[in-house]
């Protein structure tokens, strides 16, 4: 019979260290399966990610591009262009474009070699918790999960860039428990807070930690080695917090950071109607179940079956669970994005589930060991493959129709290169509405830095303020082109909207601009048709009279 690998389970609670030492594994059956298993989750991560490789950037990526592109021309966030994430993202950005160079492919394979990290990390932590087939099976459930066009997962949004320095915080809460040494706590406030520069509501994750450790700690030595354990949690929170404070105080830019990455995120995230956030909640629930559901019931099973697992492991996998899921449910704003932040409890929990199955029948033979292994990755890999099939077999623009449907990321590549091609280095654009991804691919500056419209359509008590702002900057700047977005998702506009910028938008362009071209959509085809000369101008006049049933983008060029 072979033994079980590593199913070593750490005193999350009490008042010493491990009391005994767990004996070395019989290395030659469960092994052989556990490497297996290892090559299979490899395999199955590079081949779900070939497919989005190349699928033209969206509205987030675009932004979150264009920002990191101005900080190599020397700009500063904030003051430079108006976003309401934190810097973290931006500085991944520019680490992608300095190392594979400014395109759609550096950002996504940036995006890759981070998760594969995130990957090895939930492997050691889950490893520590559960033991070696634990650790196995949540790599492939999260490697799988992490890619899934449900969760709007293919795109290099600030989610999957937090869930690293999450998990490796969690880590380093399990080795602080185990071995109670500063930097173990150090390093776990240092990345907890490192998440939260990517991205606000990983706050939830820290506070869990701070709160978890005190807790623990003070359990077992008392209120010295609790308010010890956390000073420490607090230097490493401050070592990474203080260069970030200092860059944009050293670069004039405190004043505009504080206001986009908390008094407008803050006015953002003010709760909906609690109906419509169920609402949300539940259509973006539901159309995760095909996909998902195979990882939400081992989970649940973890969780709700008292022996299905240590109970000190449960306790704190349902812990980080209910943080990740109130990381979710911020202002109750649901996006199938936002989801992402349960990937990693989900999936060491579903591997925990797993690999107690997996151990029992390792335990029993070989060959039950083996199909029982085999048959397990099958069911976690066949659901998400499956119900994205029509996704993955499609080519880039096709992916990005199926995603985000009627909005125009594919053709943004086109709009862009026209203009590179017929304006100068040092000519700015103004996009009226959010299509930032437009101003990366041309490289070229926006005339404001208001590079989305939500901060002034949402009808926020500074939208006029904003409105007002713009405008200012767009009469200094007098950009060559003008891309008008009369699109729903690029405008989102509603009855509270000022519509000063618009009506001050189309004085500009009676003054001093004409007609390019006109990108509208296909008749009868998720897509855009690109119109000149005449047709445009007819097209043109069709979607000022009509804003509302005649969606598209218009592209205006300075007279000379």
């Amino acid at each position: 019979m072979g033994s079980v690998a590593r199913p070593a389970r750490l005193p999350l609670t009490g008042r010493c260290a491990m009391s005994h030492v767990m004996p070395k594994p019989r290395p030659t059956r469960v092994h052989s399966g556990l490497w297996a298993l290892i090559a299979v989750t490899v395999v199955t991560f590079a081949l779900l990610r070939v497919p989005y490789l190349s699928v033209p950037l969206e509205r987030d990526e675009g932004e979150y591009a264009y920002i990191a592109q101005r900080i190599l021309e020397g700009d500063v966030p904030y003051r430079d262009a108006f976003d309401q994430k934190p810097p973290g993202v931006f500085l991944a950005y520019a680490a992608a474009f300095l190392v594979f160079g400014q395109s759609i492919e550096s950002i996504h394979l940036l995006l890759y070699l981070w998760t594969a990290a995130t990957v090895l990390v939930l492997f050691g932590l889950v490893r520590r918790l559960s033991g070696d087939w634990a650790a196995g099976f949540a790599s492939l459930i999260f490697a799988v999960a992490s890619v899934d066009p449900r969760l709007a997962a293919t795109a290099a949004n600030t989610e999957l860039f937090m869930l690293l320095p999450i998990t490796a915080s969690m880590a380093c809460l399990v080795r602080g428990l185990a071995e109670p040494r500063a930097r173990w706590w150090f390093a776990c406030g240092a990345l907890a807070a490192a998440a939260c520069w990517i991205k606000q509501v990983a706050a939830l994750n820290a506070a869990f930690v701070a709160v978890y450790a005190g807790v623990v700690l003070f359990r077992r030595g008392g209120a010295r080695a609790s308010l010890r354990g956390l000073l420490w949690l607090a230097l490493g929170t401050a070592v990474t917090s203080v260069p970030v404070v200092l860059w944009f105080v050293l670069a004039g830019a405190w004043t505009s950071f504080v206001d986009a990455v908390f008094l407008h995120n803050l006015a953002y995230a003010g709760n909906p109607p609690m109906q419509e956030g169920l609402d949300t909640a539940i259509y973006w629930l539901g159309r995760q179940v095909p996909s998902q559901a195979v990882f939400w019931a081992l989970a649940a099973w973890v969780l709700v079956v008292p022996r299905s697992a240590d109970p000190r492991i449960r306790r704190l996998l349902g812990f980080w669970a209910l943080a990740s899921a109130a990381g979710v449910a911020v202002g109750f704003r649901f996006r199938p994005h936002y989801f992402v932040q349960m990937l990693p409890v989900l999936a060491a929990l579903g591997g925990v589930a797993a690999g107690s199955v997996a151990q029992r029948l390792w335990a029993r033979s070989r060959r039950a060991g083996a199909i029982g292994t085999a048959s397990l990755a099958g069911l976690l890999i066949a659901p998400p493959v499956v119900a994205n099939w029509e996704t993955l077999r499609a080519e880039p623009d096709a992916i990005s129709r199926q995603i985000y449907h009627l909005n125009p990321f594919p053709e943004s590549l086109e709009i862009a290169d026209y203009i590179r091609r017929t304006s100068e280095a040092d000519d700015t654009i103004y996009v009226v509405g959010s299509e930032p991804q437009i101003l990366f691919y041309a490289h070229r500056r926006s005339a404001t830095r208001y590079i989305f419209f939500y901060p002034l359509t949402g009808g926020y008590p500074d939208s006029a303020d904003r409105q007002r702002e713009l405008i200012r900057e767009v009469r200094a700047n007098r950009p060559r082109y003008v891309v008008v977005a009369n699109l729903r998702t690029s405008l989102m506009t509603g009855p509270e909207t000022d519509t000063y910028v618009f009506e001050e938008t189309l004085k500009i362009l009676r003054g001093g601009y004409r007609l390019e071209f006109v990108v509208r959509p296909h008749a009868g085809d998720p897509g855009f048709d690109f119109l000149y000369g005449s047709e445009a101008r007819r097209a043109a006049a069709e979607i000022e009279q009509q804003a509302r049933s005649q969606p598209g983008l218009v592209v205006y060029r300075r007279r000379k």
